[in-house]
């Protein structure tokens, strides 16, 4: 993996309960203030650890000389370092180190595009409540400033929902089926099903259970492999169809992967030899496509090396 072939993904907008706003400038009788926007240091590290995981690391170094808290930090991702500098919002109560440190990391990350595209969001004067520090009401952000799904309506909802549950998961059993099924439903009316006709693995996982994980799950590095394939040009190819072209790959019979992480570490290999076998992306794509609820099998995957 190169960090060409993810680029993509770490400068992709992120979702709009995420980003935040606070006063560029005030009026005198502070009643209304230019608001800019930002994300912070745990929505960064959360991008990172998404897309490349075991693959990123931060690194800091105090500047004693400085007359307030700053730091030197560095991020470096799939081999590659960026530095800058960050410093303590010195009149709020977080002018630490800790303040600069986090300060570091995103001026960092905006090196490799994350975050970047805040600094083109055009900048807004709103009615402000001094007295909670607040705006009055939170600026919209344009289309081209969200994600995919939240450009959908009732999509923000849903986004923000799957993100609290990261952290938020309830331990009853019960409760998690109930979550299962309604966020299900949610996620079908924003984009239903590509096909009518459904597998035995679909109906199963229509059931009132989430689908169990694999008991051979399929490693960090095979995942690897097979997004650095799919996710360059030579492909074309968007999540979704990246999703279930692996599926059809590994033989499964169902479409499309709702993770690859549902892949077994025996069905990634066998996705992922296809692909470096394969000298002809448009024949064997377009044998996809002409029958994608089939298996490829070992003569058709063949036949696009030839």
């Amino acid at each position: 993996m190169k960090l060409s072939d993810i680029q993509k993904r770490l400068s992709a907008p992120f979702p709009a309960h995420l980003v935040n706003w606070k006063p560029g400038a005030m009026t005198k009788d502070r009643s209304r203030a230019l608001l800019m926007a930002y994300i912070d240091a745990r929505a960064v590290m959360d991008r990172l650890d998404a897309i490349c995981p075991d693959l990123w690391a931060f690194d800091i170094e105090v500047v004693p000389t400085a007359p307030i808290p700053t730091v030197k930090g560095t991020l470096t991702v799939l081999g590659v370092s960026r530095s800058d500098i960050g410093e303590a919002d010195t009149a709020s109560e977080a002018g630490t180190l800790k303040a600069a440190a986090s300060d570091a990391l995103k001026r960092c990350a905006v090196h490799f595009g994350i975050g970047r595209y805040l600094y083109d969001l055009p900048r807004q004067w709103v009615d402000w409540d001094d007295k909670k520090r607040e705006p009055v009401r939170v600026p919209e952000l344009p289309e081209w400033a969200r994600t995919e799904h939240e450009r959908t309506p009732g999509g923000a909802h849903i986004v923000q929902a799957m993100e609290q549950l990261r952290y938020e998961l309830p331990e009853d059993l019960d409760l998690q089926r109930e979550v299962y099924k309604c966020l299900k439903a949610a996620l079908n009316s924003v984009h239903p099903p590509r096909q009518s006709t459904t597998t035995p693995r679909e109906v199963e996982a229509e059931g009132d259970l989430p689908p169990t994980p694999p008991t051979d799950p399929i490693s960090k590095a095979t995942k690897g492999q097979i997004a650095a394939h799919l996710e360059g040009p030579r492909w074309g190819l968007d999540r979704e169809q990246r999703l279930a072209f692996t599926s059809w790959l590994a033989e499964r019979g169902d479409v499309p992967l709702a993770t690859s992480a549902d892949l077994t570490e025996a069905e990634g290999r066998k996705a992922l030899n296809a692909l470096q076998r394969c000298l002809k992306p448009k024949t064997l794509l377009a044998q996809w496509r002409e029958n994608p609820a089939g298996l490829p099998g070992e003569a058709e995957a063949l036949g696009a090396v030839g």
